[in-house]
């Protein structure tokens, strides 16, 4: 772990053959593709995202993510002083595909919630990736530009305020993959 910048990483949450079983789960089971008024937007209203989502409940991949549910759920009270809600299982999740196809991207937005009674308080990416990819590097914005290497491992998984500032850049080659929680708290005052 470090706390670098607002983040915190965690190196090899999933080896291959995790990651290999939680894509093949994911995109055999989820919930439906992330509609598009959903994704966040410039103020032209053109949607920041160049990526497939595929949106599926905490329910369903609990079982990947339970022996690190703790741990994240720790982390936000320990490491930021958060008050966070558990994970239900009807929380959703996000597995974020970037192709290099398209040259898939997300340019700077902050996760964040339309709700009147709770935030989005921290938002924990796994790098789930299949294969080899180019591009696709996550940064940060906090005063500066910082980019967090820690995100390019497949297995590695970060947790960062979801009030920044974050993109990812185009992917180049292959295909990058993330599957993404939000850790949800009282609203903040």
């Amino acid at each position: 772990m470090s706390n670098k910048y607002d983040f915190w990483y965690w190196k090899n949450i999933f080896n291959n053959k995790k990651i290999k079983e939680i894509n093949n789960f994911i995109d055999n089971n989820f919930d439906n593709y992330q509609d598009e008024i959903e994704k966040a937007k410039d103020e032209k209203g053109v949607s920041k995202k160049l990526a497939t989502v595929k949106v599926i409940s905490f329910k369903k991949i609990k079982n990947y993510i339970n022996d690190f549910k703790e741990l994240f759920m720790e982390s936000a009270n320990l490491n930021f002083g958060y008050e966070i809600f558990n994970l239900g299982d009807f929380e959703k999740c996000n597995l974020n595909i970037y192709s290099s196809k398209n040259l898939g991207q997300y340019n700077w937005h902050i996760d964040n919630s339309r709700n009147d009674l709770y935030d989005i308080k921290l938002t924990v990416l796994i790098n789930i990736s299949k294969e080899k990819y180019e591009g696709g590097n996550f940064y940060i914005f906090n005063n500066n530009e910082f980019e967090i290497k820690e995100l390019n491992v497949p297995g590695n998984a970060i947790m960062f305020k979801s009030y920044l500032n974050h993109k990812v850049l185009p992917v180049l080659k292959g295909e990058r993959r993330t599957l993404a929680l939000f850790l949800k708290g009282p609203k903040f005052k």
